[in-house]
């Protein structure tokens, strides 16, 4: 399983979340060529020539996509605000937590793993207890199972 098999598990693929996935390496540029080709079969009206471009778009570079995607959105009303792509990182990182406490991994490479996701996500305040230079006292990976049941909240 990867993380954009999560994603698309837990129902959080949209524009916002695959071009914020994109810019940051958490996805491949297919994944938004697929999410826009299946947009592009579902098309009743009016064929928009940026949707074309992404759903058509193996040959582009990811940046050119990007820029794609990004003015499709603005054209359509649904800008990639500050709001949004906040909203698109935290989908992220629950995808990227809940595929870490899914793996068939030793414990310690978990916790490794997780601290490299603390950083990789800015060290949100709310995984504070999943570093390991805490000491708190609360396991990373409990601590963990706990930022995912908020994120999951969050997006119910």
């Amino acid at each position: 399983m990867s993380v954009i098999d999560v994603m698309k598990q837990t129902s959080l693929l949209d524009w916002h979340t695959l071009l914020v996935g994109l810019e940051h390496g958490w996805c491949e540029k297919k994944s938004l060529i697929d999410y826009a080709e299946a947009v592009l079969g579902q098309v009743t009206s009016e064929i928009d020539g940026d949707l074309v471009t992404l759903a058509t778009g193996e040959s582009c570079f990811e940046e050119d996509l990007i820029s794609t995607g990004l003015h499709f959105l603005e054209t359509h009303g649904q800008p990639l605000s500050e709001e949004k792509k906040f909203e698109a990182t935290e989908k992220w990182r629950f995808a990227h937590i809940s595929l870490l406490l899914q793996k068939e991994s030793s414990v310690e490479e978990k916790i490794s793993e997780l601290q490299d996701l603390y950083a990789e996500f800015g060290f949100p305040e709310d995984m504070a207890s999943c570093s390991i230079y805490r000491n708190d006292g609360v396991d990373p990976l409990v601590a963990a199972r706990g930022v995912l049941e908020g994120l999951s909240k969050r997006f119910q």
